[in-house]
């Protein structure tokens, strides 16, 4: 056991003392941060003011007169981002944007016959694409408009409109057992990234083992390192080593994240309070105009805090422990058949050759995840988180949905009986490749 031990604590320590361990285990937290940070800060960020000239030969749309006059019944209202001038023809307004810099686009309504609605609109610029909020703010007020025209035309009032249009059905998934919404969208993310997170690490340091068995084969260290040390305690000393080496920069990483992400919310508070606003603003729907804007401003919004409540809603009681023990479980089974294929190779180009059958089961349950994602309970999906070289994988894409616990506890009793088995076999097979190295390394020697 000392002696096992003692390949844990040089294999820990080898790695630990890297440069590249602590540059990975910086980058990685900053990176997972900036991922969440940058959205919430360009969805924050003010936008560009933007000019749109209006050239409407139809007058629907709050065009000009034949005096020059601009109507005041239905017309392009100014926001905070997009200004709307009016210009009488197309040519007049192709003439102001070579003349000034800040027109961004050309709103071109062509004109039909009198008794006829237009029915399509062309938005004109110039070497730069207009931005989309433009875009959406131009088709939004054309609809609008277009919407009002309708409206008198068959004698419906806006409040009238405004409760036909705000009577609706909302449709939410929820669990009949504890009444929380599925957030579906968000818990899917959250398994593909528990999935490749742990498809990485085993493929990463299980790697680590297999290119480790190979430099002390070529460098002949593992011949002195043989002497004094059992192949089987070397073997296990060194998966238990660079697992450790993985738990602690796994851990660092959360940590590091955490405080990040902490940090990014307690600078942006504000944000997290637009869900519940939106909620209040719901008890306003059927009562106007003003109301109605309201609530489409805090839908437009709404992406984010969405996202935060689905995260909020997900039992990571649950996720954290299974995350820990499929990442150990999962690692040591690999690790020690990548430590055979390891023992079983020259260099690197045949322990690459080895290494390509032990990773076919990570990669069919990766192929298979957008089947599973569409039934998480599915026989597909059982079945791959039940086989012990494709559960680790399998079943971290479906514990965010929520998966039985007779299931989960099979899962976990099937991968802890098979790595005993898979190291015995692992064992053999490096025992017996070291041995057989040691011998042809003596008789080169006498030669």
């Amino acid at each position: 056991m000392n002696k096992i031990l003692l390949v844990i604590r040089r294999e820990y320590m080898t790695r630990v003392r890297k440069p590249s361990f602590w540059l990975l285990t910086l980058l990685v937290p900053i990176m997972l941060a900036a991922l969440y940070a940058i959205p919430i800060y360009l969805a924050m960020k003010p936008l560009e003011k933007s000019v749109v000239l209006v050239a409407d030969e139809s007058g629907v749309f709050g065009g000009l007169d034949r005096d020059d006059t601009l109507r005041s019944d239905s017309h392009f209202a100014s926001t905070d981002n997009v200004t709307y001038r009016y210009a009488a023809t197309l040519d007049y307004a192709k003439r102001l944007m070579d003349n000034e810099k800040d027109v961004t686009a050309i709103l071109y309504v062509r004109h039909r016959a009198s008794d006829a609605l237009p029915t399509d609109a062309c938005l004109y610029y110039k070497s730069d694409l207009p931005p989309q909020q433009v875009r959406y703010d131009v088709d939004r007020q054309l609809q609008r408009i277009l919407r009002n025209r309708l409206l008198q035309a068959h004698g419906i009032s806006d409040d009238e409109y405004a409760l036909i249009s705000n009577t609706k059905i909302n449709l939410r998934t929820e669990d009949l057992e504890t009444g929380r919404e599925a957030f579906l969208d968000v818990k899917t993310g959250l398994g593909f990234i528990l999935s490749l997170l742990i498809y990485v690490v085993i493929f990463m340091f299980g790697s680590q083992v297999m290119r480790g068995v190979v430099e002390e084969k070529s460098s002949r260290i593992i011949e002195v390192i043989v002497c004094s040390v059992k192949p089987f305690q070397l073997m296990m000393g060194k998966v238990v080593g660079i697992a450790l080496v993985g738990l602690t920069q796994f851990l660092l990483w959360v940590l590091l994240t955490g405080i990040a992400l902490v940090g990014i919310q307690a600078t942006n508070s504000e944000l997290f309070q637009t869900a519940t606003q939106k909620h209040e603003l719901t008890e306003l729907a059927t009562k106007g105009n003003e109301a109605t804007l309201q609530m489409q401003q805090a839908d437009q919004m709404a992406d984010i805090p969405q996202l935060i409540e689905g995260i909020a809603s997900i039992d990571f009681g649950v996720i954290l422990p299974a995350f820990l023990f499929y990442f150990i479980f999962g690692y040591l089974l690999y690790a020690t058949l990548f430590a055979a294929a390891g023992a079983l190779s020259d260099n690197d180009t045949d322990s690459q050759l080895f290494s390509m059958p032990l990773t076919i089961p990570l990669l069919i349950t990766i192929l298979c995840m957008p089947a599973m994602v569409n039934a998480p309970s599915g026989t597909l999906s059982v079945v791959l988180s039940l086989i012990p070289f494709t559960s680790p994988v399998a079943m971290m894409l479906r514990v965010p949905f929520g998966v039985p616990l007779d299931q989960l506890y099979w899962s976990m009793a099937l991968l802890v009986v098979a790595f005993p088995l898979c190291t015995w076999l692992a064992a053999k097979l490096y025992r017996s490749s070291i041995l057989r190295f040691n011998r042809l390394s003596i008789r080169r020697k006498k030669r």
